[in-house]
């Protein structure tokens, strides 16, 4: 069973396109999920470590597969994602299969702007 903690509650997926090495997503946020009231609750934003976790789920639901997020060579946050302003984004995941995982380039985005960029390592469980 493919572990997912944040799908369908804190997110949902619109539409998925998998073609190759190449995950396309529309994500719907849910302004209203709890996390959003810590963080922050008068300006509340998407944290890092939420994004990272969207990115393994999907590629975990794509592979199959559990996977351990081993190293984050690059992450930067570029923008901030507001979920009052920005309920839906695009979420791009290219990846290449090692022998023991995925090394994997993803980016948040919506129309002409780029929230994140994400480059690292994921171990198969």
């Amino acid at each position: 069973m493919i572990d997912t903690f944040l799908l369908n509650d804190f997110y949902s997926i619109d539409t998925e396109i998998t073609e190759n090495s190449t995950v396309s997503a529309t994500i719907i946020l849910n302004e209203k999920h709890p996390i959003f009231k810590g963080h922050f609750e008068q300006m509340p934003v998407v944290p890092g470590v939420c994004q990272t976790q969207i990115i393994k789920e999907l590629l975990q639901k794509n592979s199959n597969t559990n996977l351990t997020l081993t190293k984050g060579d690059n992450i930067k946050f570029l923008a901030t994602i507001v979920p009052t302003q920005h309920k839906i984004i695009q979420l791009e995941i290219v990846y290449k299969l090692l022998e023991n995982g995925y090394v994997v380039d993803a980016k948040f985005y919506y129309e002409n702007t780029t929230f994140t960029k994400f480059k690292g390592t994921f171990k198969i469980n």
